[in-house]
């Protein structure tokens, strides 16, 4: 069976399947968050070596990016698709039988390069289809889906725990990746068309799509201004578990209920952005998103230089930090694809590129320098919210 674009549920079907196909990146974090110290006493290890395996990820699925976005526009973006997602799967089910942490590292490398090949190409499906506000819209529909991963992943991971272990966590994005491969097998279509297909692509001409994007200014100030943005939500991500587990005192099966309220925001801004779309333009109301971050960031900045950090405001800081993203990666993301539709496939995999190395490396540095307090955490997530302000009013001013 194949939807077809003239169907009245195309726009339904095809935005739940891409937004499944985006969410192997926060189900392959989000799931094993609660897991970590158990995992970090499986393996005899300290936790900050587990951290690791979510740095590498990082890095793993920007690595995908880079390859899978321009390979998507040579040899189509249904074929890459189901190729990274066969990687991310086999990953999966290979993880719970390494010897020693450095063989997680290895995997979770391999299966976030698979995820980050398949899932590159979800938002290009949608830049091939449609145009304009449209483009915004449905950027905005995807992102809310998808982030009711990270609203049921780590309830996901903390029931799977108990039952079964950390083992069967990564057993379970196996068995997620099986049933998307086979259901976008059977019901996606190819969404580009057959004639701007070469089936190959060459050194230069996989360098080449780059330098195209990386020459025009307003693309790439508007790429460091979500990349910013996005990268305080990965270091966030990356210390959650010490964060809620370790500083805090919150057990396991408490740690989803307060993870998943940084969603609650994010589809509320997301409904939102929708709403407001019809009348407003993507950039104005991603203006909204990064104010609220960096009102985010101040707050999460002060609580940690506080001698006790009050959880309700580090907490609080949190939960407008993360959501004020369902305002500004959807328009962030439109606004690039809009600016850059001839190269849309390399433009969208600079998108991934750039903010997971940048959240592999805010992601490392509160590790590196881990105090036993939240000060580096508090420090970084403001820095970078208000790089995300700087870069956006040069944009305007470009």
């Amino acid at each position: 069976m194949t939807i077809h674009k003239s169907s009245k549920y195309f726009i339904a079907v095809t935005s739940v399947l891409l937004a499944f196909l985006t969410a192997l990146s926060p189900f392959g974090i989000d799931t094993y968050l609660s897991a970590m110290p158990v995992m970090a006493k499986s393996f005899g290890v300290s936790i900050h070596l587990i951290e690791i395996t979510l740095t590498l990820y990082f890095l793993g699925f920007a690595t995908g990016n880079v390859f899978g976005g321009p390979m998507s526009d040579s040899f189509g973006r249904k074929k890459i698709a189901l190729t990274g997602v066969l990687l991310y799967g086999l990953s999966s089910a290979s993880i719970p039988f390494a010897p020693n942490v450095e063989m997680v590292w290895l995997l979770r490398a391999t299966q976030a390069f698979g995820g980050g090949f398949a899932s590159v190409t979800a938002m290009v499906f949608v830049r091939d289809w449609f145009e304009g506000k449209q483009v915004a819209k449905l950027a905005t529909l995807i992102g809310m889906i998808m982030m009711l991963a990270p609203l049921f992943a780590p309830v996901i991971g903390s029931f799977l725990l108990d039952w079964g272990g950390w083992h069967s966590i990564f057993f379970f994005l196996a068995v997620y990746a099986a049933v998307l491969f086979l259901i976008f097998l059977a019901v996606m279509p190819e969404s580009r068309h057959h004639t701007h297909l070469t089936h190959r692509i060459t050194k230069e001409q996989l360098i080449g799509k780059y330098r195209i994007f990386f020459s025009h200014r307003r693309p790439v100030l508007m790429l460091m201004t979500i990349s910013f943005a996005t990268a305080g939500m990965f270091t966030f991500i990356t210390s959650s578990s010490f964060i809620y587990i370790e500083y805090y005192g919150f057990t396991h099966r408490v740690f989803p209920l307060l993870f998943g309220s940084n969603v609650v925001l994010y589809i509320a801004l997301s409904l939102l952005n929708n709403w407001r779309l019809k009348n407003k333009e993507p950039e104005q109301m991603m203006k909204l998103g990064l104010i609220i971050q960096l009102i985010g960031g101040v707050l999460m900045l002060v609580g940690v230089s506080l001698h006790h950090p009050p959880f309700a405001l580090v907490f609080g800081a949190i939960v407008l930090f993360v959501g004020s993203l369902g305002l500004i990666f959807g328009n962030g993301t439109a606004v690039i694809l809009n600016l850059m539709p001839e190269i849309s496939g390399s433009a969208n995999a600079t998108i991934g590129v750039s903010r997971f190395i940048l959240s592999f490396i805010a992601g490392t540095i509160p590790a590196l320098f881990q105090s036993g307090d939240l000060v580096p955490i508090g420090v970084v997530m403001f820095s970078l919210s208000l790089l995300a302000n700087l870069f956006y009013l040069l944009f305007k001013r470009s």
